[in-house]
């Protein structure tokens, strides 16, 4: 007959396995690119009949991006929030967090131009 410790065992296992799977999808959703900002910009466009106006940066990406699949020396145009895009200059080295659940990627990291 099995004792608590034999279910502490198995449901302990099945935690880890739980977790490790969960770690890999998170993996597989997100990515922090890093490159130089060589122009912002707003595109407008619509959604559900109102129009919006989108904060855009462009970058020279310096790092491979597996997620995304990515490669160094592509330039990518990423919508950021209005906050970001008074922060971000042109020239600057910026790490962005760039996630496929959210629509504008977060600046985590500003080198600002001249350092």
């Amino acid at each position: 007959m099995p004792d608590w410790k034999d279910f502490t065992v198995i449901l302990c296992t099945f935690l880890i396995v739980i977790s490790v799977g969960a770690l890999a999808v998170a993996a597989e959703t997100f990515t922090i690119v890093q490159g130089k900002v060589l122009e912002k910009g707003n595109e407008d466009g619509s959604r559900s009949g109102r129009s919006l106006s989108v904060h855009t940066i462009s970058v020279l990406i310096e790092n491979n991006d597996r997620v995304f699949r990515i490669e160094r020396g592509t330039i990518v145009k990423y919508a950021v929030s209005e906050n970001d895009a008074q922060r971000i200059e042109v020239g600057s080295e910026v790490k962005l967090l760039v996630s496929s659940h959210q629509s504008t990627a977060k600046a985590i990291e500003l080198v600002p131009s001249g350092f």
